[in-house]
């Protein structure tokens, strides 16, 4: 986005901000990114872009912190595109060029590959590593060494009590952490942001949002729609409820 005007960069800015986001999401973003120190001078950073809310946001915030900042950091979309999915990506692809960015994809038969293990009892996770793995096969290619991905809020206590319920530990989401493995930072800027603002939001800007066909999503055995279902509840009777059990956790960090 370094090759667009700063009229074009201003026009960006005022579609992206909007108004009455300051403090559901801005503010939010910027203590997440602030007090784990996520983006460096010269950082090189891929963004996972699945075309739902979530990633399209993050897109925004991160495109945000580059405009209105002086640093320099490179943002570098993706898209894991399945080969069985005939989704028409040409407005997620022109919405990042609208951004100055342009969308990187890679066709993957991955729906195959968690179809086809009928032995994977939790074929969300097994599709969350095969994408990851895929990521993190393109970051080794090109040398780029930070991941920013979108989870928020409601995505870390959700996994949190998953783990809690239904694996016995208490492994938690952490907004940024070091992958030994990998030899990559990888970064979560909506860490602190709940996703009823993020669904406001990304509705009040008409974003190009992907429809989500994965079939295991709204499933009745979906563990993680048990666990959301449960939160909700919870809310009705303490609205804070999401804020408490993250605070609760915010040590393990």
């Amino acid at each position: 986005m370094d090759s667009i005007d700063i009229k074009k960069k201003r026009e960006v800015l005022k579609f992206i901000e909007d108004k009455g986001y300051g403090k559901l999401l801005w503010s939010k973003i910027g203590k997440a990114m602030h007090r784990f120190n996520m983006i460096e001078e010269k950082d090189r950073i891929l963004v996972g872009v699945s075309g739902g809310k979530d990633s399209l946001v993050l897109l925004n915030s991160l495109v945000r912190i580059k405009i209105i900042s002086n640093m320099n950091f490179e943002i570098i979309p993706i898209h894991i595109h399945m080969e069985e999915d005939i989704s028409d990506l040409n407005d997620v692809i022109e919405y990042c060029e609208f951004l100055g960015l342009k969308l990187e994809i890679i066709k993957t038969k991955l729906n195959a590959l968690v179809e086809g293990d009928s032995k994977e009892k939790n074929p969300c996770f097994l599709c969350g590593r095969l994408r990851r793995g895929i990521l993190y096969s393109f970051m080794k290619e090109k040398n780029i060494k930070k991941l920013a991905l979108g989870h928020h809020k409601d995505d870390i206590i959700e996994t949190f009590l998953m783990n809690i319920f239904y694996q016995g530990n208490r492994n938690v989401m952490k907004p940024s952490y070091i992958s030994k493995i990998h030899n990559v930072t990888v970064i979560r800027p909506m860490s602190f942001v709940e996703e009823k603002d993020l669904i406001d939001y990304s509705k009040r800007l008409k974003l190009p949002i992907l429809k989500n066909k994965c079939p295991y999503e709204d499933s009745k055995n979906s563990k993680r729609l048990k666990i959301k279902n449960m939160i909700k509840n919870l809310s009705l009777e303490n609205e804070d409820v999401r804020s408490v059990i993250l605070n609760s956790i915010k040590d393990l960090f």
